[in-house]
């Protein structure tokens, strides 16, 4: 019996090792790609406008005319400052994915009371951000362009910070120790993660309220520090919402606040998203194996979780509702489809919740034996359906076509894209040395990189983005060549010799 239940932890061991290879190369993956990645010209307009009128005027401009995302526009604003527009940018991705990981980490280790550093916790939070990662409708927007990164990889980031933050604020009161630090630290980070987008806004509000309302009958002692907290998320709410640049920037989108149209276009939106997600081969089998890590985390945990179904009846509906309700402030302020980056928002917090749910359905229902019983929990059966499962995620990762697309961007199309750049790069400061300040740049007349590619320069000189190039380049007037059309460039490959 013993030598079968050694033979059987091996078998695991390893499988959950395929799945621990698989996941680091995703992520290696997108790491290395973002070696590729060059600013939008979006990013050289905040740039210029920061060069042009000082950082804290710039951003207060910014406030008043465009945008109420106070933290999110100074992320986006200062980053470039501190490492460089274009240098800055190979290893923002890099940092990102890293801090995402961590802070999965620490959210985990937190919950089940374990050591940050623990291979089960590590090997679960590096899974779950190669499923974030695999999910993403538009990583070039949502991952490597400063301004769609910054605003809203932070507050995914921050929004795992904040959950595990919870957890040891509830052990603190549990515990009658002193909290502040700790309360603290939940006050700075659901500053930040309130002024980064909207979606995750409400998110965060939503988190915050419901940990209020879990604590509402326990006294003043233990709702005193969830008080503090909603009226910190109320106020950001506030700051966010009634900026005046949100007006400004609204007035642009002519189908705006039709309560009709945005009700319906959540609803349309929401199940079309929603479907895709449930549909997805990689979330379906990740869905499949999530008791198994659940089960191994709690049964390496000291923590007891008492379920209602009360409690699990309102995870699940909120997990349900999110992709709806997710999509409605978009919807209210533009009248129509949410860009992708909002979209992939969505998708972060909703697996968020889904894994969460997924989670409690493993510890409420499956018995107490499976969970902490190794003879079960290595049996037979179930370490075969954990094998076939690592498998299935491996073959799930190999098929998933945004990996195999950000796979031939890496091999194929971004290392041309990079001299494209570099080329132009130098062209500019040519030009800008011998005081040309009219220039016309090639255009880049093979397939775009469409995993990091997000935006760039028009033919048209007059575009803004011409205008917020050349300014920051030190050019009057930029303008680029006109691409070829499809069979125009495949004639030209024939009569290339």
């Amino acid at each position: 019996m013993k030598t079968e239940l050694v033979t059987w932890y091996r078998i695991q061991h390893y499988s959950a090792y395929l799945i621990g290879f698989v996941s680091f190369t995703v992520l290696l993956l997108f790491i290395w790609l973002g070696q590729y990645a060059h600013p939008s010209s979006d990013d050289f307009c905040m740039a210029t406008g920061i060069r042009n009128e000082g950082l804290l005027s710039h951003l207060w401009n910014h406030y008043m005319e465009w945008s109420g995302r106070y933290s999110g526009n100074a992320l986006y604003a200062i980053y470039p400052l501190i490492f460089g527009m274009l240098s800055g940018l190979t290893f923002m991705p890099a940092i990102l994915i890293l801090l995402l990981f961590l802070a999965c980490s620490y959210f985990l280790s937190n919950l089940f009371n374990l050591r940050l550093l623990s291979k089960s916790v590590l090997l679960i939070s590096l899974s779950f951000v190669c499923i974030f990662l695999l999910g993403m409708k538009h990583t070039a927007s949502s991952l490597y362009w400063p301004a769609g990164a910054l605003s809203y990889q932070t507050a995914n980031i921050l929004l795992l910070f904040t959950m595990g933050l919870m957890v040891r604020l509830m052990d603190r009161l549990r515990q009658q120790k002193s909290y502040n630090r700790v309360l603290f630290s939940l006050v700075i980070v659901i500053f930040l993660g309130m002024g980064t987008n909207e979606t995750d806004m409400l998110a965060l509000s939503g988190l915050v309220g419901m940990a209020l309302l879990i604590h509402l009958r326990s006294g003043w002692a233990a709702l005193k520090p969830w008080m503090i907290l909603i009226v910190v998320t109320l106020i950001c709410f506030l700051i966010v919402y009634f900026a005046p640049g949100n007006t400004i920037r609204e007035a642009s989108f002519p189908l705006r606040h039709d309560w009709t149209r945005a009700i319906k276009g959540s609803m349309d939106m929401g199940w079309w998203v929603l479907s895709g997600w449930l549909l997805n081969p990689l979330f379906i089998v990740a869905t499949l194996l999530s008791p198994f890590a659940i089960a191994k985390l709690y049964s390496l945990s000291s923590r007891t979780f008492n379920i209602s179904n009360t409690q699990l009846v309102a995870v699940i509906s909120v997990t349900l509702v999110l992709p709806f309700a997710l999509q409605f402030p978009a919807w209210w302020a533009m009248g129509g489809w949410p860009p992708p980056r909002t979209v992939d928002a969505t998708y972060f917090v909703f697996i968020v919740s889904w894994f969460f749910m997924s989670g409690m359905l493993t510890i409420r229902f499956a018995t107490t034996g499976f969970v902490n019983s190794s003879s079960k929990y290595y049996s037979t059966s179930s370490s075969i359906t954990f094998s076939v499962g690592a498998v299935l995620f491996f073959l799930a990762v190999l098929g998933n076509f945004k990996f195999q697309r950000a796979q031939q961007d890496l091999w194929q199309r971004a290392e041309p894209f990079n001299e494209y750049m570099q080329q132009r790069y130098s062209l500019m400061k040519q030009a800008v040395t011998y005081q040309h300040f009219s220039l016309l740049v090639p255009a880049f007349n093979r397939e775009y990189p469409r995993s990091i590619y997000f935006n760039d320069i028009v033919p048209d000189s007059r575009d803004w983005r011409n205008v917020c190039y050349a300014g920051y380049f030190g050019l009057q007037v930029i303008g680029r060549e006109k691409q070829l059309k499809k069979s125009d460039h495949k004639v030209k490959q024939l009569q290339s010799p």
